[in-house]
């Protein structure tokens, strides 16, 4: 008998039919997460929690709750924190930590929890965030900014194994010094210390972070659950 011609293409990768609410903050990695799972098919919601206009705090579980609710069975949900913040402890405010813990950790955890309520119906629900590195290394002057997401890696370990039995996966993409980090400085290498530190000597795109939550929304990832992946050019291997 003859072969039979195998098809093109990378079925597993097709997100056809599947549902997906991005949260996304005011950086360019949220918009680009959504049409990347768009490009692969999904239906995809886009919740805004920075910047003007309408948007949705993510602090309040409510609101969450209203948006996940509203958009009936869900397949994906991925939350791209927002609220950058930077100063020394001493001069951190009781203000500033509470903000910065609400707006990323205690949303993270609100839109899993709204999300996972969603996907009661679905057979593969995926879960997936976007962090900085400071949660995974210390950092000056960023203490609660990476106790914030330090919280969120802790959060994605403990629903890997909470809701693993129910098909649904929880994975983390860390990011190391991207296009659109705030400080980041010069794109000429010999006028910028931070750029030079970087082993891939430049700095990521929102775009290869995008593909990788395709990836991880696919259900050629089935078997990856309670990771944390790094988009970081290897920073993270010497910081």
């Amino acid at each position: 008998m003859a072969a039979q011609p195998q098809p093109h293409g990378l079925p597993g990768f097709d997100l056809s039919g599947r549902r997906a609410v991005v949260f996304a903050g005011a950086s360019a990695t949220g918009p680009a997460v959504a049409d990347a799972l768009r490009e692969a098919g999904a239906n995809v919601t886009v919740a805004r929690t920075e910047g003007p206009g309408a948007v949705v705090d993510v602090a309040d579980a409510a609101a969450v709750e209203r948006v996940c609710a509203g958009l009936g069975a869900l397949d994906i949900a991925v939350f791209v924190p927002g609220m950058y913040f930077a100063a020394p402890m001493a001069e951190t405010a009781d203000a500033d930590v509470r903000a910065v813990i609400s707006t990323n950790l205690v949303g993270a955890y609100n839109v899993f929890r709204s999300a996972s309520k969603a996907m009661a119906t679905s057979a593969s629900g995926r879960l997936i965030t976007v962090i900085p590195a400071a949660a995974l290394r210390g950092l000056a002057n960023v203490s609660a900014y990476s106790a914030a997401h330090a919280g969120i890696v802790g959060l994605v370990r403990s629903l890997s194994q909470e809701l693993g039995a129910r098909g649904i996966t929880a994975n983390a993409i860390a990011t190391g010094w991207m296009e659109d980090t705030p400080g980041r400085g010069p794109d000429e290498i010999n006028d910028n210390q931070l750029l030079r530190y970087i082993p891939m000597r430049r700095f990521g795109s929102s775009n290869e972070i995008a593909l990788l939550a395709v990836y991880l929304a696919s259900a050629e990832s089935g078997y990856v659950n309670g990771s944390v992946m790094a988009v970081d050019g290897g920073v993270l291997k010497h910081l």
